[in-house]
């Protein structure tokens, strides 16, 4: 199995950077474009952060790096872990990463204070966010939760489901009561909250694998209800980009993933194999990545497998998740872009 090399930089460092409310953190150093040899070829060392710790969410990634399909374009990809310390989108807005994978509304606010960031793909067509309950809860639709004690993991997926209370006429401070909730389902599983936040592809499996049916679980579908915010997008370090020569290792990165990420997503438990390489093993189990595979490709592929339909961007999309941020503070103004696609069509044109 090759090596990931893991990097750190601590949340609370993150924090300090951006609540500083700088105009430009400058001119960051980025990737000093690195080269080294493989078998006999000369690649081009671009670091890849993650936003969370190695799993089938990144699995199209995984799929790409063990093909080769990177070092087909003269990529020597290093995949870096995140985890519960590690804010993505400062990682490569520093330079610390040169391409990372962040939450799209996590990463607005560091456009907005003149950040060199920028989305050039985006992973999940749909949000994966849902809201569960026990069945027996009674609570079944989004005027329910009025009352309730409601499970998020605040200052990381809080917005969407504060979205969903406002389209209601629900009060978040008023009318319900928010708690943070950490990344297990303990919480709901132990009565102590009512409503639990979950991943279509995770945490919502995790509740069937405690022992719950699908009919003993009652979900709220983000979606549903038109509050769905994109997570998972690609994001680029701009400072990197304009160095000489990573036009062409954006490019390539695109379309090394586009092909990925559609093998992926054709075959989602051969995709979890490759994948169990590298997760932490004494955490999860094999069926359960499987599982969360096929629910990651859904997400992924919700219009067929092509690798030109992979990673594409959609205004409208993009559009709700932009208005969402306004409501909330997230950002104050309505940003001119938010993404440059230029990546994603020269990586299309290539695949033809």
């Amino acid at each position: 199995m090759k090596k990931v090399l893991m990097k750190t930089l601590s949340a609370l460092t993150a924090g300090i950077l951006l609540s500083a409310g700088l105009t430009s953190c400058g001119s960051s150093e980025g990737s000093s474009n690195a080269t080294v040899t493989k078998n006999g070829k000369t690649l081009t060392t671009v670091d890849f952060q993650l936003k969370w710790l190695p799993s089938v969410q990144f699995m199209g990634f995984y799929v790409a790096y063990e093909k080769g399909y990177y070092e087909d374009e003269g990529i020597d990809l290093n995949i870096i872990s995140g985890g519960s310390d590690i804010v993505s989108a400062q990682q490569v807005s520093i330079g610390a990463a040169d391409i990372g994978i962040a939450n799209l509304y996590g990463l607005l606010p560091y456009e907005e204070q003149g950040y060199p960031i920028v989305e050039i793909g985006q992973v999940f067509q749909e949000g994966s966010l849902m809201l569960c309950s026990k069945a027996s809860s009674g609570i079944k639709t989004s005027e329910d939760l009025k009352g309730k004690k409601i499970g998020a993991w605040v200052g990381t997926a809080d917005y969407p489901i504060y979205s969903l209370l406002d389209k209601v006429g629900l009060d978040k401070d008023k009318d319900c009561t928010i708690v943070s909730q950490d990344y297990t389902m303990d919480a709901l599983l132990n009565d102590e909250i009512d409503v639990a936040s979950a991943n279509i592809y995770n945490e919502y499996i995790v509740l069937q694998e405690s022992g719950l049916s699908k009919d003993d679980i009652n979900v709220i579908n983000f979606e549903d209800y038109d509050c769905g915010m994109l997570e998972d997008a690609i994001i680029a370090n701009t400072d990197w980009a304009a160095q000489d020569g990573s036009d062409k290792l954006m490019e390539g990165f695109m379309r090394a993933s586009m092909k990925g990420w559609s093998d992926a997503c054709t075959d989602p438990e051969a995709a979890a194999e490759i994948v169990w390489n590298y997760v932490d093993q004494s955490s999860t189990t094999l069926e359960h990545q499987k599982a969360s595979a096929k629910e990651v490709a859904s997400l992924a592929a919700p219009d067929g497998t092509e690798a030109e339909k992979m990673l594409r961007l959609g205004d409208d999309k993009i559009g709700s998740t932009v208005d969402a941020c306004l409501k909330f503070d997230i950002i104050k103004e309505k940003p001119a872009k938010v993404y440059d696609d230029s990546y994603w069509k020269a990586a299309v044109e290539g695949l033809k």
